[in-house]
């Protein structure tokens, strides 16, 4: 029992680990969350980690603001795997033609996990599209008191903050 709710935590963290990662397009952080031989499907790719890497990269890289967020997950264990289906609400923000535009994207991210030697890391990975949406701005937000998220990378001031 005990057991299974520190695996549950794991997996959950492993999740948030991989949203965060994503939003500050940190990279080098992608290994200690996926197995070398995780395989992945979005539909319009299709292929290994190492494939993976590229596509993400070239995909996330290509908005100036984003934000990946994960609904609680529903998590199955079995044993030294576990099947995780979490729902997610992406907005990532281009900034051409300006003022901007946004896409939203809510979806599921069905994943596969194993642990092996007592550490669990993703080893699949299936996203569903439920809607899109591509809205144009029709102004610019920016010009606010907020601190806004544009140009999240390991390199920003703030970055320092999320590394674990």
């Amino acid at each position: 029992m005990l057991g299974d709710l520190l695996s549950r935590a794991t997996l959950g963290d492993l999740l948030a680990q991989y949203a965060n990662l994503l939003d500050w397009l940190d990279w080098e952080r992608l290994d200690a969350v996926f197995w070398p031989e995780a395989l992945f499907d979005f539909g319009m790719f299709k292929g290994d980690f190492a494939a993976y890497r590229t596509f993400v990269a070239q995909l996330e890289e290509g908005y100036s603001r984003r934000l990946h967020m994960f609904g609680i997950p529903s998590i199955t264990l079995s044993g030294e795997r576990a099947r995780i289906d979490a729902t997610s609400v992406i907005v990532c923000r281009t900034d051409a033609p300006a003022p901007g535009i946004d896409d939203m994207f809510w979806g599921r991210y069905l994943f596969d996990a194993e642990r092996r030697g007592g550490e669990w890391r993703l080893s699949g990975l299936t996203y569903v599209l439920n809607l899109f949406d591509h809205r144009e701005r029709q102004a610019d937000d920016r010009g606010g008191p907020m601190t806004f998220g544009d140009g999240l990378s390991p390199l920003h001031p703030l970055a320092a903050r999320q590394r674990r």
